[in-house]
Protein backbone atom coordinates (compact mmCIF):
# COMPACT_ATOMS: atom_id res chain seq x y z
CA UNK A 1 0.00 0.00 0.00
CA UNK A 2 2.66 2.43 1.30
CA UNK A 3 4.36 1.55 -2.34
CA UNK A 4 1.98 2.59 -4.22
CA UNK A 5 1.50 5.74 -2.39
CA UNK A 6 5.18 6.19 -2.96
CA UNK A 7 4.92 5.68 -6.76
CA UNK A 8 2.33 7.86 -7.40
CA UNK A 9 3.37 11.44 -5.15
CA UNK A 10 7.11 10.34 -7.40
CA UNK A 11 5.18 10.41 -10.66
CA UNK A 12 2.99 13.79 -9.48
CA UNK A 13 6.42 15.30 -8.63
CA UNK A 14 8.29 14.26 -11.67
CA UNK A 15 5.65 15.80 -13.75
CA UNK A 16 5.29 18.76 -12.02
CA UNK A 17 9.76 19.60 -12.95
CA UNK A 18 9.41 18.22 -16.63
CA UNK A 19 6.04 20.50 -17.14
CA UNK A 20 7.98 23.72 -15.32
CA UNK A 21 11.43 23.18 -17.39
CA UNK A 22 9.35 22.79 -20.52
CA UNK A 23 8.41 26.57 -19.18
CA UNK A 24 11.82 27.44 -17.93
CA UNK A 25 14.41 26.28 -20.81
CA UNK A 26 15.41 29.54 -23.20
CA UNK A 27 16.32 26.11 -25.86
CA UNK A 28 12.36 25.42 -25.93
CA UNK A 29 11.38 29.19 -26.95
CA UNK A 30 10.31 29.76 -30.56
CA UNK A 31 11.67 32.89 -32.89
CA UNK A 32 9.96 34.12 -35.84
CA UNK A 33 11.88 34.93 -38.56
CA UNK A 34 10.03 36.55 -41.32
CA UNK A 35 11.78 36.60 -45.12
CA UNK A 36 9.55 39.07 -46.42
CA UNK A 37 11.88 41.44 -47.65
CA UNK A 38 15.31 39.65 -49.07
CA UNK A 39 17.64 41.55 -51.22
CA UNK A 40 21.00 40.50 -52.27
CA UNK A 41 23.97 42.20 -51.53
CA UNK A 42 27.32 42.11 -51.75
CA UNK A 43 30.17 41.93 -48.82
CA UNK A 44 33.22 43.02 -47.83
CA UNK A 45 34.22 44.01 -44.86
CA UNK A 46 31.48 42.87 -42.53
CA UNK A 47 29.40 45.67 -44.57
CA UNK A 48 26.62 45.02 -47.23
CA UNK A 49 26.90 46.84 -50.35
CA UNK A 50 23.54 46.91 -52.88
CA UNK A 51 24.11 46.20 -56.65
CA UNK A 52 25.82 49.06 -58.51
CA UNK A 53 28.13 49.75 -55.63
CA UNK A 54 31.87 50.35 -56.70
CA UNK A 55 34.82 49.77 -54.34
CA UNK A 56 38.46 49.57 -54.92
CA UNK A 57 40.39 46.26 -53.64
CA UNK A 58 44.47 45.59 -54.86
CA UNK A 59 44.45 49.14 -56.88
CA UNK A 60 41.58 47.79 -59.43
CA UNK A 61 37.59 48.97 -59.05
CA UNK A 62 34.89 46.35 -58.75
CA UNK A 63 31.40 46.47 -59.04
CA UNK A 64 29.01 44.70 -57.12
CA UNK A 65 26.66 43.10 -60.03
CA UNK A 66 25.06 39.94 -61.31
CA UNK A 67 27.37 36.54 -61.17
CA UNK A 68 26.01 35.90 -65.00
CA UNK A 69 25.25 38.50 -67.33
CA UNK A 70 22.44 37.14 -69.06
CA UNK A 71 20.41 36.32 -65.74
CA UNK A 72 19.46 39.49 -64.17
CA UNK A 73 18.36 37.47 -60.72
CA UNK A 74 21.58 35.90 -59.94
CA UNK A 75 23.43 35.76 -56.93
CA UNK A 76 25.92 39.59 -56.65
CA UNK A 77 29.18 39.06 -56.72
CA UNK A 78 32.52 41.41 -56.76
CA UNK A 79 33.50 41.83 -60.65
CA UNK A 80 36.10 44.03 -61.89
CA UNK A 81 34.67 47.33 -63.30
CA UNK A 82 35.89 49.30 -66.30
CA UNK A 83 36.73 53.34 -65.56
CA UNK A 84 32.98 53.68 -66.39
CA UNK A 85 31.92 51.26 -63.08
CA UNK A 86 30.19 48.81 -65.99
CA UNK A 87 31.18 44.74 -65.07
CA UNK A 88 33.45 43.28 -67.87
CA UNK A 89 31.89 40.60 -69.74
CA UNK A 90 33.25 37.27 -68.89
CA UNK A 91 35.60 35.71 -71.37
CA UNK A 92 34.12 32.45 -72.91
CA UNK A 93 36.01 29.73 -73.03
CA UNK A 94 37.67 28.47 -76.18
CA UNK A 95 37.49 25.10 -76.33
CA UNK A 96 34.67 22.96 -75.83
CA UNK A 97 34.46 19.38 -73.97
CA UNK A 98 32.53 16.67 -74.48
CA UNK A 99 32.56 14.09 -71.91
Amino acid sequence: MTYNKFSFISLVITSLFISGYGYANPKLNKTNLFLDNLTPVCWYKDAKYSEGALIVMADKLFVCSNKFDNQTNSQLIWRIADENGQPLPHKPKKSIRIN
